[in-house]
């Protein structure tokens, strides 16, 4: 139990074996469960913990399991991409000659070897989860750990690197379950599983006309491979929107980017928003003590005040039944968006999709 009183995980039982996907509903424990894995939990996380956990047989520690966290950009030790990639490596020992030379080889093998001389902070957040992942590699613990390591890589590059940790011992959590039946051992916290209704699509006439044009209504998905510009996308439409005083809202990858407020339904505002994104029982707690998943939900309901919501990447985080409940709160609140997404299922429920 961490010390908001938030139960973080209960009654789970078991043995790993082999590489394994974690799935689950969001806020059902899926990251706390991992932290036990290398000892971050109990050993910085603060709370109480009870139970038992052993790795290869030992205590779990960072000697042993390495921990990519669901956010790349609370990782980033160093400034190039080179240096990152070979940073844990060097940091466990390794000759940094011979540790640059497999990064070169590895980021090859992965199509990110252009990348190697650009500093970390000008890549997007889906080259920036390679980089961070291809790292975790380098450092050769026996066991790697990934947070939701799928939430914005393209299905071209989920399935690469999935070949490149095939026989690796590799103990991953996501909500992209479609990958699921590519690892040998799986694992399900509890999938919360609701249908939610189509809502006939209302488009209207013309509300912007910039860099896309949108009618009153029409949901659009902006798609393409990592560094493709989906992003940037939105950021320039987002410029046009506020030079043409459009009423908008822009939601960027990072969530914790946009909650400034000190509790959830001061960042929501409005009871009926809160309620429909499932969020009543986090009302009063701070949003920055949330997990990554909820933290992005809030982030969207937020913005659920304005007319056109520019959304990036919003199912990263959430459970499969969000990309349906998703769609349906657009259409229901009567709200035109456009979406980047690597969610090829939440592109199919959209009126029109783009490719970069």
């Amino acid at each position: 139990m961490y010390p908001s009183g938030q139960k973080g995980l209960e009654g789970v039982r078991g043995r790993i074996e082999e590489s394994c996907f974690i799935s689950g509903a969001t806020g059902k424990g899926k990251s706390t469960l991992l932290r036990t894995f290398n000892g971050l939990i109990p050993d910085f996380y603060a709370g109480v913990f009870r139970g038992k956990v052993r790795v290869l047989g030992e205590k779990p520690s960072a000697k042993i399991a390495y921990l990519v966290m669901q956010n790349p950009y609370e990782q980033i030790t160093s400034l190039r991409v080179i240096d990152e990639l070979v940073f844990p490596s060097v940091q466990g020992g390794a000759n940094y000659r011979d540790a640059k030379k497999d990064a070169e080889s590895l980021a090859e093998e992965m199509g990110i070897g252009h990348l190697l001389e650009r500093t970390t902070h000008t890549l997007s957040t889906g080259e920036l989860q390679i980089v961070e992942i291809l790292s975790a590699i380098l450092s050769k613990k026996k066991v790697l750990l990934m947070d939701e390591p799928f939430a914005h890589l393209s299905t071209r590059n989920v399935r690469g690197l999935i070949k490149i940790i095939g026989d690796l011992f590799t103990i991953i959590s996501d909500h992209r379950v479609e990958f699921r039946e590519l690892f040998p051992q799986h694992m399900d916290l509890g999938v919360d599983r609701v249908d939610y209704p189509d809502v006939q699509a209302e488009i209207g006439d013309v509300i912007f006309d910039g860099l896309l044009t949108l009618k009153k209504g029409e949901i659009i998905a902006v798609i393409g491979d990592n560094g493709s510009g989906k992003t940037t996308m939105l950021k320039k439409l987002a410029e046009e929107m506020k030079k043409a005083k459009v009423d908008f809202g822009i939601v960027l990858q990072n969530p914790n980017y946009h909650l400034t407020e000190g509790t959830v339904i001061q960042e929501v505002g409005d009871e009926w928003v809160l309620r429909d994104f499932g969020l009543e029982g986090l009302k009063d707690r701070h949003p920055h003590a949330l997990s990554y998943g909820q933290a992005k939900r809030v982030s969207i309901a937020r913005v659920f005040r304005r007319d056109i919501l520019l959304l990036d990447e919003p199912t990263a985080g959430q459970d499969t039944s969000f990309r349906r409940k998703l769609i349906h709160l657009l259409r229901g609140y009567g709200k035109t968006a456009v979406i980047a997404t690597h969610d090829e299922r939440l592109a199919k429920c959209c009126d029109r999709v783009v490719r970069l």
